[in-house]
């Protein structure tokens, strides 16, 4: 699982979300080790134990970071709804199908 280093997705953070089920700390070794886990082993070990909620917790953190930046970048534009569709959907094609059509 790749997980970006933000704010929301530190090590204290994923251990906090991991006492929600304390049956993970069974994957993990004792407690006075944890300051030497590196994040990423803890994140997959989470997200194999805990598998979807690990996944949305890290996109969450993601989206709200990402969010946040175009918001005070004023990266934000606002789009024709038929023309902000139409490039929703030009970014869901895959490139085999635009070779198979270009002949």
């Amino acid at each position: 699982m790749y997980v970006p280093l933000y704010k929301g997705l530190s090590i204290d953070d994923f251990l906090t979300k991991a006492e929600e089920t304390p049956a993970v700390f069974a994957y993990f070794p004792d407690r006075r080790d944890f300051s030497r886990l590196p994040r990423q082993w803890i994140a997959n070990v989470l997200f194999t134990v805990l598998g979807q909620p690990i996944a949305d917790f890290v996109n969450k953190s993601i989206k709200e970071r990402n969010d946040k930046v175009a918001e005070n970048r004023n990266l934000i534009i606002e789009l024709d709804p038929a023309i902000a569709e139409a490039f929703k959907r030009s970014l869901n094609v895959s490139s085999k199908s635009l070779l198979l059509h270009q002949f």
